[in-house]
């Protein structure tokens, strides 16, 4: 470090003894020696909350901006590093259950603390491998395997769709309803068969025209069911496509019908005909999850989280809230009400 007088004074006293040529390689050896030495010790350490911060990694298998449930997530992602300064890494997985479960294990392997698979399909390869990363805590949203490190969160969104089911029932003429969803995982038809229930609640014989995309992105493919569920009759509709959701809202907006979003709030996707929305607060399930972690007190097993949490609601869209007739919403509350306290179970598990 040449700021030290020290150094400096070694520096020009080596500089005027005349050095025998035999000894100038060791000489340039230990030279370079010291330096490297030297260099080692100026340079920059890791900062102690570099090192000690949560590690999280969020496994998607869509886009992060698809206003849905891949978008709740990764904002659950940023409120984690945001308000647990914690380091975070989102990572992209489509593929086969074999790719998912590379995925997971290089995070692990990179010295991520928890790892979090959005989806049901994430659950089966985690469960694979969770055993050989007894260290690591796993979560999937969704599935029935669970290890001492792997922990299933269920997220109750069936219990919001019953209520937007009690609004459906209340304003469709016809007596013909949507569902469009993106798969048909069982998580997502339990979601429709809450919509289907809370409809029969207030009219027994309507009918729930239930269909499936086939995938989570195809605008153009959801937009054509929904005309084929508008030429059917439907009126209210029901989606949970999250970005191919897109093309239903342009079906109900073409055809002047009315809507809901899925997941989150997603009346500004289409405020002119989304009535409201059966929305699951990934956000805060997640900080909440990390916090366990940080804490020590996380735990695998299987979690439910409902209603009665306060992680699942129904959020209105107020500008469109006079085409809600007051006596319907009334029902709506009463019912969730009714789900939070446990006296009414939206579905048999």
């Amino acid at each position: 470090m040449s700021s030290d007088p020290n150094a400096r004074g070694l520096c020009s006293r080596a500089s005027r003894v005349p050095v025998p040529a035999a000894v100038l390689p060791a000489l340039v050896l230990c030279l370079c020696a010291g330096w490297i030495a030297l260099s080692t010790g100026c340079a920059r350490q890791p900062e102690p909350s570099e090192v000690d911060s949560l590690r999280v990694a969020l496994l998607l298998a869509g886009p992060e901006n698809d206003e849905g449930w891949n978008q709740s997530a990764y904002e659950g992602l940023e409120a984690i590093r945001q308000r647990l300064s914690a380091t975070t890494r989102k990572i992209a997985v489509r593929g086969t259950r074999s790719e998912i479960e590379q995925a997971f294990v290089r995070a692990a392997d990179e010295g991520f603390d928890l790892v979090i698979g959005h989806g049901v399909e994430f659950n089966a390869p985690a469960a694979s491998i969770a055993g050989a990363h007894p260290d690591v805590a796993f979560v999937t949203t969704g599935g029935e395997e669970v290890t001492d490190n792997l922990l299933s969160v269920e997220l109750r969104v069936e219990e919001a769709s019953y209520c937007l089911g009690i609004l459906a029932g209340h304003l469709s003429k016809s007596g013909r309803l949507s569902a469009l969803s993106g798969e048909p995982y069982e998580p997502v038809k339990r979601v429709v068969e809450g919509f289907r229930r809370g409809a029969r609640s207030v009219q027994p014989g309507i009918e729930v025209l239930e269909d499936y995309v086939g995938s989570w992105s195809d605008v153009a493919l959801a937009k054509e069911k929904a005309f084929a569920h508008a030429d059917a009759g439907a009126d209210v509709f029901f989606q949970n496509a999250d970005a191919a959701g897109a093309g239903v809202f342009e079906a109900c907006r073409i055809r002047g019908l009315l809507a809901f979003g899925c997941n989150r709030d997603q009346k500004s996707k289409a405020p002119d005909l989304i009535l409201a929305s059966a929305v699951a607060d990934i956000p805060e399930t997640f900080v909440a999850l990390a916090q366990e972690v940080m804490q020590g007190r996380f735990r695998g097993g299987r979690r439910s989280i409902g209603m009665n949490d306060g992680k699942v609601r129904v959020v209105l869209n107020e500008a469109l809230r006079a085409r809600v007739p007051e006596a319907a919403v009334a029902v709506m509350n009463a019912a969730a009400a009714s789900i939070a306290d446990g006296s009414l179970r939206v579905c048999d598990r």
